[in-house]
């Protein structure tokens, strides 16, 4: 009996001898990661930003704060397993001992057991893995070349290559996931369906309309009816394409605002592009009209409209600006002046020099524009035009009264 006492007496000294132990050792290893994080770690600008994102104050706290962890972990761990030993060693507590040391032991065992079993699912996952990742390498330099264009596929455009990559990815690690499933632990417990259902459920019901957004993204990309940079009329909005997701597009009106339009909308809606054409030689064309008299004869209109988009900067020679007379009105001819440009961005400039233009060479013809019309007697009354832009010799006619 004495001499279990004197074992008991020993092992508590033990407690101590191996905090001791554990507190110098624990000391050392703190000084050796001072010196590698000085010399080695942080010495590249990588890791520095890293550990600066996870812990902002100092790089050296995450050491710190695994170190202490670790402190902790195996302390307790000791005290878990040394505790019933401890205990065994006297006859009252003995029976207590066992019986602690028995449920200690039961969910290692258990656990030990289940890992010893997922060693071979663990070797199916690892091969699954690198299958998949190589796969994947392959996809994106293949896809690489077809975005430089070095590899040409009948009716695959370049800019298809990255999303197309990106929808692929998305399969074939879903795909991955679906096989390695059933050999993660506790895959096939009632509690990890469960959850599985649950966050299924949540899933389904909150992202209706990401969803829609997503499809709709991936239906804009393969139709390809803008790109980035593009300026396009979506709905009522008018600008510049300055980013595609598959959630979103963003346009920066001319206004300098920006647009955030979600992707299930623009393909509700009519997309009018004016860039895609404007390359081309003839490029794209900007039309306006006009309403001037009937006492104005037509060929002098439109000699003057002509000469006014001929006169308009950003405005092409080739091919020649032209006039369509779009309609016979009540109190007006309606005479439309289109033209060609190139600079399609810049339309609203372009169609404020191509008014002001036109103005001025119907002014210096001699020419009104009735718009809004006049409902006045005209007889009697001089011309609506600028005082300097009258003929030489106009004479105001009197009323006429009779035949």
């Amino acid at each position: 009996m004495v001499l279990k006492y004197v074992y008991f007496g020993f092992a508590i000294l033990g407690i101590f001898f191996f905090f001791f132990l554990l507190k110098k050792f624990f000391k050392w290893l703190q000084s050796k990661l001072d010196t590698l994080d000085r010399n080695v770690l942080f010495k590249k600008a990588e890791i520095v930003n890293f550990f600066k994102f996870i812990t902002p104050r100092r790089e050296k706290h995450i050491l710190k704060f695994v170190v202490k962890t670790l402190r902790i972990g195996v302390s307790i761990f000791f005290l878990i397993i040394y505790l019933p030993f401890l205990f065994s060693l006297m006859p009252g507590t003995e029976e207590y001992a066992n019986k602690a040391l028995e449920y200690i032991m039961k969910p290692i065992h258990y656990v030990l057991a289940k890992f010893l079993a997922f060693i071979p699912g663990f070797f199916f996952i690892v091969v699954i893995f690198f299958l998949t990742k190589y796969l994947l390498r392959f996809l994106k330099y293949l896809t690489g070349e077809l975005e430089r264009e070095a590899v040409r596929l009948d009716g695959f455009h370049a800019d298809w290559a990255k999303p197309t990559f990106n929808l692929i990815r998305v399969v074939i690690i879903a795909f991955a996931a679906v096989i390695c499933f059933p050999y993660i632990p506790g895959s096939q417990s009632d509690a990890f369906k469960g959850v599985s259902i649950f966050f299924g459920v949540l899933f389904s019901l909150g992202s209706t309309a990401a969803i829609s957004n997503i499809v709709a993204g991936v239906v804009i990309t393969y139709m390809r009816p803008f790109k980035v940079g593009d300026r396009v009329e979506i709905g009522n909005t008018v600008g510049d394409v300055t980013e595609r997701s598959l959630l979103v597009t963003r346009v920066k009106t001319i206004k300098n605002l920006d647009v955030t339009v979600p992707n299930s909308t623009i393909l509700g809606n009519h997309i009018i592009n004016f860039s895609k054409n404007a390359a081309e030689e003839v490029g794209v064309i900007l039309h306006t009209s006009v309403t001037i008299g009937y006492d104005v004869p037509s060929g002098d209109v439109i000699q003057a409209l002509v000469k006014g988009a001929k006169n308009t900067q950003m405005i092409l020679e080739k091919p020649v600006p032209f006039v369509l007379v779009k309609s016979l009105d009540d109190f007006y001819i309606n005479y439309e002046i289109n033209c060609h440009t190139k600079n399609p961005e810049k339309s609203a400039i372009i169609y404020s020099y191509l008014h002001e233009s036109i103005k001025n060479e119907l002014h210096n013809a001699g020419i009104e524009i009735l718009s809004p019309h006049y409902n006045a007697v005209r007889d009697g009354n001089v011309l609506t035009v600028p005082p300097e832009n009258v003929p030489k010799g106009y004479v105001k006619p009197g009323f006429k009264i009779g035949n």
